[in-house]
C-alpha cells in the first residue's frame, strides 16, 4: 500500500471513529471542521463510507449516522484484537519474566491507542495498568511510538490539537512533543515519565510489520527509577519481543484464516 492510500485509510477510519464516539447524527460540516478539509474532500470520504454500506445519509442534507454495516466492522476488529492478545500472551509472559515489571502492548485505533495485552510482572509494587488501556495520542510512551510513526499531516494535525487544549485537558508543550516525535523516530523508542500514573516510568518500542507499516508497539512500565534508564538492558528484552510478535504475526493470521 503506497502512503498516499495509507494516509486515506487513516482519514476514513478517523471519520468512521467520529461517528462512533458521538453515538449520533454527524454532519459533513462537522466533520470539515474537525478534520480540517475541504467540502469536496469531506464528501469524498463520505461517499466512501456510505458506499461500503457503514453510514446512511439522513433526510436532510449533509447529515449522516452509523449503519448496521459498522457493526460488522466492529466484530472485525474485535477479532483482530483477539487474534493479537493470543499472539502476545506467551511473549509477554517472558517479557515480565526477564525484567520483572509489567508489559503490555498497544495498538491503534483511529485517534486512540488500546491495549490488547498485558502481563503483570513479579514485583512487590507493581503497576496499575488502567490509565494504559485506552489513551489518546499524544500521551505516554506507547502512544507516542504509535503518534510518531503516523503520516506527517496526521502528526501535525494532533499536534494542532494539542495546542487547543487547556490545561485541565493537558499539561504537555507542543513543542517538546514535536521534539519527542523526532527522537523516538531516531533512536527508535520512546520513553515516559508519570504521564500516566504518578511514579510510574515506561518505555515502548514499535513492532513493525514485513511492509515497514507499524503494527503495534510493546512496552514496559515500573514504578519509581527502575525502569528510568532504558539502555540497560531493557531495550534488549522489548527489541526481541517486538522481533517476535513481527514475525509470529503473519503466521497467526494464516493460522486463523485456515481455521475459518
Amino acid at each position: 500500500m503506497s502512503k498516499d492510500n495509507a494516509s486515506s485509510l487513516d482519514r476514513v477510519l478517523d471519520i468512521l471513529l467520529l461517528f462512533a464516539g458521538h453515538g449520533h447524527v454527524v454532519t459533513r460540516t462537522e466533520i470539515e471542521r474537525r478534520f480540517g478539509l475541504s467540502r469536496s474532500s469531506a464528501y469524498r470520504y463520505l461517499h466512501t463510507l456510505r458506499r461500503r454500506g457503514l453510514i446512511t445519509g439522513m433526510a436532510r442534507s449533509g447529515e449522516y449516522v452509523l449503519s448496521p454495516g459498522f457493526a460488522r466492522l466492529v466484530a472485525l476488529t474485535e477479532e483482530h484484537g483477539r487474534d493479537m492478545g493470543a499472539l502476545v500472551r506467551p511473549i509477554l509472559r517472558e517479557l515480565a519474566g526477564m525484567t520483572g515489571e509489567t508489559a503490555l502492548v498497544t495498538h491503534r485505533v483511529g485517534e486512540r491507542v488500546l491495549c490488547v495485552g498485558f502481563q503483570e510482572g513479579p514485583r512487590v509494587v507493581r503497576v496499575g495498568l488502567a490509565p494504559a488501556l485506552d489513551t489518546p495520542l499524544y500521551v505516554g510512551s506507547s502512544a507516542k511510538v504509535h503518534l510518531a510513526h503516523m503520516p506527517e499531516y496526521d502528526i501535525q494535525r494532533v499536534l494542532d490539537h494539542c495546542a487547543t487544549l487547556g490545561p485541565d485537558q493537558w499539561t504537555g508543550d507542543v513543542a517538546r512533543l514535536e521534539q519527542e516525535l523526532r527522537d523516538v523516530r531516531e533512536r527508535g523508542y520512546a520513553t515516559s515519565a508519570g504521564e500516566l500514573e504518578t511514579g510510574v516510568f515506561s518505555t515502548s518500542v514499535p513492532v513493525f510489520c514485513h511492509d515497514g507499516s507499524l503494527l503495534a508497539a510493546v512496552t514496559v512500565a515500573a514504578v519509581g527509577d527502575r525502569a528510568e534508564n532504558p539502555e540497560n538492558g531493557l531495550l534488549d528484552h522489548l527489541r526481541i519481543a517486538a522481533a517476535r510478535i513481527t514475525r509470529e504475526w503473519p503466521r497467526s493470521q494464516h493460522s486463523a484464516r485456515q481455521a475459518g
